[in-house]
């Protein structure tokens, strides 16, 4: 699988918690290397190699689909349905596809662009002059069709409160929506530059079909889209047909059932499918648009589907990336394309390769087994490519002066979601190191991975099929790394990046010691042994701010994001217990003064105002990135 869900890529903190959005899809990430053994020679033999990833990650059941442009080589399922009957997954069993739904709504809007309906370089904002989004550079860099559909718009990913719909009717209307959550729709960047996901993106794009052609995205795709590659069941509205064949999703391990949530950017991430009719929409990429003799789009939609355009990366040269509502992935033999997503009980993905004529769907029941769609996936590339002739990565010569250039640290630049940008600030950014003549590149955790030049200063991993990545000239001097996969970020100096890591940890060390000092002392003041003891108050405060941070955070990481979603005990919980973290901050700096005249033991003294000190710059901190009072309940 080539996303997290949300894309979770972040340490126990309050990202942990927001990024829980299982209905995102993402940018490709890395895949997980090969499962272990030899790869299935039949049919027989994949299927028993399925069941054991299933059963190694605690995953019930997965329907799978092997196609190339002439057949369907093998459509059907492995492990169960739905546990409490023992019913097992088919080739019938429908699935939430979570953004896989991306792609069907970019492919409306290219069969629009073909009638003359809309096109892909308008202006938004003649497009749609009342949708309720803002651009500080619309003057100069409006935000286009395209923008929206490549999540080049610089739009924000949903809140909490913009995920689960669970209180008003099930198709609420896009532009209803867009409006009620204006805030995720102001770009953030000038248009065009880079990539961040953003599920808001498509709840636009659903209403554009609306404006194009004056019909809902739903009863137009299951029109012109569906109808026409034999998808008779698939569908975003959960019909009677579709309830009778959905699997049951499920979540943790051992696997809990999943409630089925109603969401709110439907055009985003709802769609239901099976692996059988899914198998269809790959066929239909891997024949040019064609599905048996009607044409959907034409050859070209589907090319300029697969690529992306609008990016600075794009317009330089870098031809991978994410499309509309279609990525390459890299990380294999050959390049792939396609989307994955997920979604409250499922994970899911489907990839073709254009050039070997193959592709595949894997939908699986439980939104946490990621890693097990990961190793899927992997099996039936390699069982789909056993034999063919795979072909020579690009490969070019570059001298260690010339990579010596683009050495440094690059801080990211592009937060798919604001409320945890200061993560992707602090962890997310990458270093380009030079070592015996060739460059390397390091994230914060995990190993240095070897950058192959492939000309025109692009790169790819030394795993990868093509350039996954491009150097370029930044607007101040400064060079910048595009990847494909999402990643933007800005050269630095290498001293702030460290430092400001270093400072959090000691911070985090100053918190921690008063939990340790409190287990000395508290314990003695139930006793009685520190009756004449003065300075108790100053003792207290940065404990009770050091607790209510820790509480915050067990609550953000423990509540599903549906409730933290609305207006409920745990988030309102939350909102306080940031309050009260700032207040005992600023409280335990106060009491230090009249506390200096007592007779305070020194070093308690020096201890209390000093964490407390740390704990006023944590606040300062939060502060500025809006992360004091949260009211994660709001649009």
């Amino acid at each position: 699988m080539k996303c997290s869900a949300a894309c979770g890529r972040k340490l126990v903190s309050i990202a942990v918690a927001l990024g829980f959005a299982l209905l995102a899809g993402c940018a490709a990430a890395p895949k997980h290397p090969s499962p272990p053994g030899p790869t299935p020679t039949s049919i027989p033999a994949l299927q028993s190699a399925i069941q054991s990833i299933l059963t190694r990650y605690h995953v019930p059941g997965a329907g799978i689909a092997l196609v190339n442009k002439d057949k369907v080589i093998w459509t059907g399922g492995v492990g169960m349905a739905r546990l409490a009957t023992n019913t097992p997954v088919t080739a019938d069993t429908m699935f939430r596809v979570g953004s896989i739904t991306k792609s069907f709504v970019a492919l409306a809007l290219l069969q629009l662009r073909e009638k003359g309906e809309i096109h892909l370089n308008a202006k938004l904002s003649d497009v749609a002059p009342t949708l309720p989004f803002r651009n500080p550079w619309e003057s100069t860099d409006p935000v286009t069709v395209a923008d929206v559909l490549e999540h080049t718009a610089g739009f924000d990913d949903m809140p909490p409160s913009e995920i689960y719909n669970l209180y008003g009717p099930a198709d609420q209307d896009p532009f209803a929506v867009c409006e009620r959550f204006s805030e995720t729709l102001v770009s953030r960047w000038p248009p065009g530059t880079r990539m961040a996901y953003s599920n808001p993106d498509y709840g636009v794009a659903g209403y554009l079909i609306w404006k194009a052609s004056h019909e809902q995205f739903n009863p137009y795709i299951r029109d012109n889209i569906l109808t026409p590659l034999g998808m008779s069941v698939s569908g975003f509205t959960l019909t009677d047909k579709i309830f009778a064949q959905l699997a049951q999703g499920y979540s943790g391990n051992p696997p809990r059932p999943a409630p089925y949530l109603n969401i709110y950017l439907r055009s985003a991430g709802d769609f239901k499918s099976s692996p059988a009719e899914m198998a269809k929409f790959v066929q239909m990429f891997l024949n040019g648009g064609k599905a048996g003799n009607q044409q959907i789009v034409s050859a070209a939609s589907i090319k300029r589907m697969e690529y992306p355009q609008t990016t600075m990366a794009a317009r330089a040269g870098l031809k991978e990336g994410y499309g509309l509502a279609n990525y390459a992935t890299l990380d294999g033999p050959v390049v792939e394309h396609g989307h994955d997503g997920g979604i409250s009980g499922f994970l899911s993905t489907y990839n073709y390769m254009p050039n070997q004529g193959v592709g595949y769907v894997a939908l699986i029941n439980s939104d946490t087994g990621g890693d097990a769609l990961e190793q899927i996936d992997r099996l039936l590339e390699n069982y789909l490519l056993a034999g063919q002739t795979l072909p020579t990565p690009p490969t070019a010569t570059v001298s260690a002066g010339q990579l010596r250039q683009f050495t440094g640290y690059y801080e990211k630049e592009n937060p798919r979601e604001q409320m945890g940008a200061f993560l992707d600030v602090l962890l997310g950014g990458l270093r380009v190191s030079l070592a015996n003549g060739r460059l390397y590149l390091k994230g914060w955790r995990g190993p240095a991975r070897r950058l192959v030049p492939t000309g025109n200063n692009q790169f790819r991993f030394s795993d990868q099929a093509a350039a996954s990545m491009i150097f370029l000239p930044g607007s101040n001097g400064h060079e910048i790394l595009a990847m494909g996969g999402g990643f933007f970020g800005e050269r630095r100096g290498e001293f702030w990046p460290i430092a400001r890591i270093v400072l959090l940890g000691l911070a985090l060390v100053a918190l921690a010691s008063s939990l340790l000092f409190a287990l000395w002392w508290f314990p003695r003041k139930l006793l009685g042994k520190m009756k004449g003891a003065a300075g108790i108050p100053l003792r207290t405060m940065p404990l009770l701010a050091a607790l209510s941070l820790i509480a915050a955070f067990w609550i953000l990481s423990s509540t599903p994001i549906w409730v933290l979603g609305t207006y409920d005990m745990q988030s309102v919980v939350v909102c306080l217990l940031t309050w009260a973290f700032a207040a005992f901050s600023v409280l335990g700096v106060v009491l230090a003064w009249p506390a200096h005249w007592q007779a305070v033991h020194r070093a308690a003294f020096w201890h209390s105002l000093i964490v407390s000190l740390i704990c006023c710059a944590l606040t300062i901190y939060m502060a500025y990135w809006h992360l004091l009072g949260m009211q994660l309940w709001k649009p």
